[in-house]
């Protein structure tokens, strides 16, 4: 998973209390023909698993995610619905231990030096720093990750990042891609404004992949 994500470092955050199917192809195929062809939907009800496996049918090479994984259940649920990676807000050790078993890419949260520790022992080297913003921002993960910089980590930042704020975090090296709630606007769904979705991508795009 994470060569292709370095390839977009951008991932865009799906989270709706409600959610139609039809409506999140849309988004799969809007995000699609921005070039962008990821999304992490946020995993709590039954709709997010059918949204998921709708995603994971009919647009192939998409890569889908589940997002807000809290335990081993979860995950599974999320595997059989044909998720390709999933993402959690803290660390699970059984999860990941699980996680490492399966056909799918489990990324545990980390706010701290003991949670990187506690991830690396359990055996991966990627992670998600959550939530980014208001944990400490790039500089705080700057430090975190510098008693580990001889290792080939790969990190996923989620939380809070404004457009603005993209490069900050992608500017260091163990940074795969940012995680933004920004491209995919609850209101565009309702309003089935699928072109704006497709231009916020395209921005997403640009802005990742401008000079520092």
């Amino acid at each position: 998973m994470f060569p292709k994500i370095r390839q977009y470092k951008v991932i865009p955050l799906l989270k709706m209390k409600t959610l139609d199917v039809d409506d999140v192809l849309h988004v799969a195929e809007a995000l699609s023909s921005a070039g962008l062809p990821v999304m992490e939907i946020v995993f709590r009800r039954h709709t997010d698993s059918l949204a998921i496996r709708a995603v994971a049918a009919h647009f192939p090479d998409f890569l889908v995610g589940a997002g807000n994984i809290l335990n081993r259940d979860q995950l599974l649920r999320a595997l059989d619905a044909r998720a390709r990676f999933a993402m959690a807000p803290g660390v699970c050790t059984e999860a990941i231990r699980e996680g490492c078993t399966r056909r799918i890419t489990f990324v545990p949260g980390v706010s701290s030096i003991t949670d990187i520790m506690t991830v690396l022992n359990s055996g991966v080297t990627y992670f998600q720093y959550f939530p980014a913003e208001t944990a400490g921002g790039a500089p705080f993960l700057r430090d975190i990750l510098e008693p580990f910089e001889h290792l080939p980590l790969d990190v996923v930042a989620r939380g809070g990042i404004a457009p603005e704020a993209m490069k900050n975090y992608l500017n260091l090296p163990q940074v795969a891609a940012v995680t933004v709630d920004w491209v995919i606007k609850p209101e565009y769904i309702v309003q089935h404004r699928w072109d704006l979705i497709s231009n916020e991508a395209r921005t997403a795009l640009r802005l990742a992949a401008a000079d520092s």
